[in-house]
């Protein structure tokens, strides 16, 4: 009886593990804003999203790498070169289940995590989404910390992976532990916070084409500590995206001011 409890109590044990890994890993469900042109002003806006905390985005950013579960992944792809402005708000009736009262904190990133169908790398072993624990992050973030922090540290002086304020890597269970270039790769453009702990956080950024993901959290760091810390904060997202001439209307446009002031002198 004794040991056909303690293997329940394993079991649970390994359920509640399994469980919070899965909830760990980095996807895009529902929070696509889709393709731009870059030639065309366009605008979209995903509101019914949540975030569980109010402090990721702070404790990525506090130098030694963040939980990516504390935050949310958004993505997005620009066709051409374009001024793209971002906004993130909170937003109470997000969900049935979030609240009110997040201060939002975002990064931009050129790069995705991987999404299935997964690569070829990722296919060796039972393959996931990315996640913190992975045998692949977990190595990455020892090399992180031993050339960030000294050779005496390793993953444990780390939350997670994300890098609020740079570039970062990210794994899943069938990326090689050790070769970085399985990984996802995210490279840091720019980012936008809530200083006035307003509930908005913007800011516009002249991006190429490409692929990008958006990295979403709350920017109050005494929630950490807080009993609301595991509340799911309500967030609305907006990407603008304004039209950026292409090389050639820049040239005529140059032409005609050229031809323009040409006129007006021979008039003088």
């Amino acid at each position: 009886m004794k040991q056909k409890i303690k293997s329940l109590q394993s079991f649970a044990l390994l359920a509640t593990i399994l469980a919070s890994n899965a909830q760990a890993h980095v996807g895009y469900s529902g929070r696509d804003f889709g393709s731009f042109s870059g030639l065309t002003y366009s605008s979209v806006t995903i509101g019914n999203q949540a975030i569980t905390s109010n402090y990721g985005w702070a404790d990525a950013a506090d130098g030694i790498l963040g939980d990516s579960h504390k935050g949310r992944a958004f993505r997005f792809h620009l066709d051409n070169d374009a001024s793209v402005t971002i906004s993130f708000a909170a937003n109470p009736s997000a969900t049935a289940t979030s609240v009110g009262g997040l201060i939002p904190g975002f990064s931009i990133y050129q790069g995705l995590a991987a999404v299935a169908p997964f690569a070829a790398s990722q296919t060796s072993l039972p393959s996931s989404a990315d996640h913190d624990f992975s045998d692949s992050s977990v190595a990455w973030r020892t090399a992180w910390a031993q050339f960030n922090l000294g050779v005496g540290y390793d993953a444990s002086a780390t939350a997670g992976s994300w890098n609020a304020l740079g570039n970062w890597k990210i794994g899943g269970d069938g990326d090689l532990p050790g070769d970085y270039s399985q990984l996802s790769s995210f490279t840091f453009k720019g980012f936008g916070v809530d200083p006035g702990k307003t509930g908005v956080a913007t800011t516009t950024a002249y991006l190429s084409a490409g692929d990008y993901t958006l990295f979403v959290g709350g920017n109050d760091i005494a929630n950490k500590t807080s009993p609301d810390a595991g509340l799911a904060y309500g967030v609305k997202g907006t990407v603008t995206v304004n039209a950026v001439p292409e090389p050639e209307t820049w040239a005529l446009a140059a032409a005609g001011t050229t031809l323009l002031l040409l006129r007006q002198r021979g008039k003088c």
